[in-house]
């Protein structure tokens, strides 16, 4: 787009701002031209990194880099970590592991390890890549499995400091090494680009260091490339609309940009769209629409959900489009630095002492601070030993432990007030997929399907039968589907990998009605669709072994192997059906390793001991019954009989 000839250019920047001027000063601002204005939403532009930035901007780098957003990635190293080096193990009682990270020389690692007394009886040291969360709250960790980002099963919680899971880990659910780090995690808690493989859940060719200028600022490379050339913007007289300054937007804009990652929620994307799609100056609504559960209390909230709490406050609904983030918050320096006294002076810029009828003694103990009370402390409702500040500014009332427990009565679209009703249906689909599984989701969502075409809404059609594992409904949805194997629209792969997902969802109700060979050229076209994403060319091997192709099957799940080792259930498959050919040994060796990766791997002692068995290795069986003695009881009542 800076290809533009400079009369042309220089005309148009002469014309715009009369323009500008006069529609920031509305209280309902059209917001809808702002889009076509700055060059950072052309799709000719690159993004040229914060290094390329700060040799223009380094006073505002040095403190960018500070805030929690400059500092929300990096390396698992000395430098980056706020674990001590000290830290003591903490324990899951759930799982039974013990957690123990500690630095060798500058590198972080992890130790998982089981105990037996004092006895040590499993332990596995994994090197942890990436570090994520500035550490004003938590660090998270990641591991880099030749490209694929898993969550590792630890969180440092830097507030209360305490080690402990993280989040979604606890109570059962620690999935240790297997919660895939994709790009819609990746598209807030990083820089652009993240580069991401397309056709992958969680795979990338890089990992940028960081939020940087440019998730606010828009790609810069126009903008550098104006500034090379000579042409400089006065920017105390015109705008420069080769760069995206937010101060230049309106207000209801600057809202929805930071929106883009303070809105956490269920985030349903438009037609087409992907989490790559969102540039400063547009309307969050154009590319995704985020949802929340609404409770009878409304005092719930979590972590990330600043922006919908803020747009709840009397402050904001009276200013009339005129409040948003930034009228507190400096985006470029961090918020820890500012102190009370400076956040007190914004309230104060508003509201005036008599304002406040809270009695004297109650607002000399507080230091007469607005945000002490208005804006209370408070834990929130999806991780664990963290405090923030309510963004719901007003008189709050303490949540009683009854209250915390209350029914949600909505899903609500924060961002737009008129979703569609595809948007609305996905919303309650995901909703219990992804985050509660609680049935009235898919009652909503087949109510709202009831009366729509299926041809035209066979996606979420399918979506359902497959979330209710409902065969009838699948079996009336099938000539539909049929007829739709060589449409172009379901055949192109996308970041979202919407196709791929429809066809794998379609390929296990096929399997479950029709049978697995009727379902293999569905797990095929789902793999074919999204080849770097494991769970679809694991079916698709799976699918193949079951019918005896086993050197297909075999190569598929080899090159999974090769590329994230520690997935037991691909080691135990693999030496399964090593087992089949009558490669004992081959098959020893695998089904060993998913044993090594999880000790309490049921199918894989099954396997091993039908091995041995067969190969009449009686000691290794002696050996076997005492590690089920150890991890598997009930297996161990079970083989008790046929073990020497």
């Amino acid at each position: 787009m800076y290809r533009i000839p400079k009369l042309i250019a220089l005309a148009f920047l002469l014309i715009i701002p009369a323009f500008y001027f006069s529609c920031s000063t509305s209280p309902e601002e059209d917001v809808e031209h702002f889009e076509n204005l700055f060059w950072a939403n052309g799709d000719t532009l690159t993004y040229v990194g914060i290094e390329t930035c700060k040799n223009c901007h380094y006073d505002i780098y040095s403190t960018f880099i500070h805030t929690g957003m400059g500092s929300s990635f990096g390396l698992a190293d000395t430098h980056k970590s706020a674990i001590p080096a000290a830290v003591n193990a903490f324990f899951d009682a759930y799982s039974g592991y013990w957690y123990k990270p500690y630095f060798d020389k500058e590198h972080l690692k992890l130790l998982e390890f089981r105990l037996k007394g004092s006895d040590t009886i499993y332990h596995k040291t994994t090197e942890i890549s990436y570090i994520i969360g500035s550490g004003h709250h938590t660090n998270s960790h990641i591991i880099n499995c030749n490209g694929y980002l898993f969550q590792a099963p630890f969180t440092f919680y830097t507030q209360s400091g305490k080690l402990d899971l993280p989040p979604g880990f606890e109570e059962g659910h620690n999935s240790r090494y297997s919660r895939p780090i994709g790009l819609e995690c990746m598209s807030c808690h990083n820089a652009m680009p993240t580069g991401f493989v397309k056709g992958s859940e969680n795979k990338f060719e890089q990992v940028p260091m960081g939020i940087d200028c440019e998730r606010c600022h828009g790609p810069g490379s126009g903008h550098v490339a104006k500034i090379l050339s000579g042409n400089i913007t006065d920017t105390s007289k015109l705008p420069d609309y080769s760069i995206v300054n937010p101060k230049r937007l309106p207000v209801k804009l600057r809202f929805e940009l930071c929106q883009r990652c303070h809105l956490q929620g269920n985030a349903v994307l438009a037609e087409g769209k992907s989490f790559f799609d969102f540039r400063p100056g547009m309307m969050l609504r154009e590319v995704m629409d985020v949802y929340l559960p609404r409770y009878e209390d409304d005092e719930h909230f979590i972590m990330a959900s600043h922006a919908d709490r803020l747009s709840q406050s009397k402050c904001f609904i009276k200013s009339k489009n005129k409040m948003d983030c930034t009228t507190c918050h400096n985006p470029h320096v961090s918020s820890r630095k500012l102190g009370d006294k400076y956040f007190n002076e914004k309230c104060q810029s508003c509201h005036t002492s008599t304002d406040c009828s809270e009695k004297s003694p109650h607002r000399q103990a507080a230091d007469d601070n607005c945000v002490s009370c208005h804006m209370p402390v408070s834990g929130s409702i999806d991780i664990p030993h963290v405090t923030i500040h309510d963004h719901k500014i007003g008189i709050h009332k303490k949540i009683s432990n009854k209250q915390k427990a209350e029914k949600i009565i909505a899903l609500q679209a924060i961002n737009n007030p008129t979703p569609t009703l595809r948007s609305k249906i996905k919303a309650y689909l995901q909703q219990f997929e992804r985050f509660e599984a609680l049935p009235w989701y898919l009652d909503s969502a087949a109510l709202l399907l009831k009366n729509v075409d299926k041809e035209g809404y066979i996606r979420e059609w399918i979506h359902l039968s497959y979330l209710r594992n409902d065969g009838q409904l699948f079996r009336n949805l099938f000539p539909i589907v049929f007829r739709l194997i060589d449409n172009e629209g379901f055949n192109t792969t996308t970041f979202s990998n919407e196709n791929a997902w429809f066809w794998y969802r379609v390929a296990h109700l096929t399997s479950t009605v029709y049978g697995n060979e009727e379902a293999m050229k569905f797990y095929q076209k789902a793999y074919q669709l999204a080849p770097y994403h494991y769970d679809f060319k694991i079916k698709y091997a799976l699918s193949l072994a079951k019918i005896g192709e086993y050197e297909n099957a075999l190569n598929l799940l080899k090159e999974v192997h090769q590329s994230i080792p520690h997935f037991q259930d691909v080691n135990g498959n693999i030496g399964y059906i090593l087992m089949q050919k009558k490669e004992y040994e081959a098959a020893e060796k695998f089904l060993l390793k998913s044993l090594a990766e999880k000790p309490d791997y049921a199918l894989g002692y099954r396997n091993l001991i039908n091995l041995y068995i067969i190969t009449k290795q009686q000691k290794k069986l002696i050996e076997i019954k005492q590690k089920l003695r150890d991890y598997l009881p009930d297996l161990y009542t079970e083989y008790q009989s046929i073990l020497p």
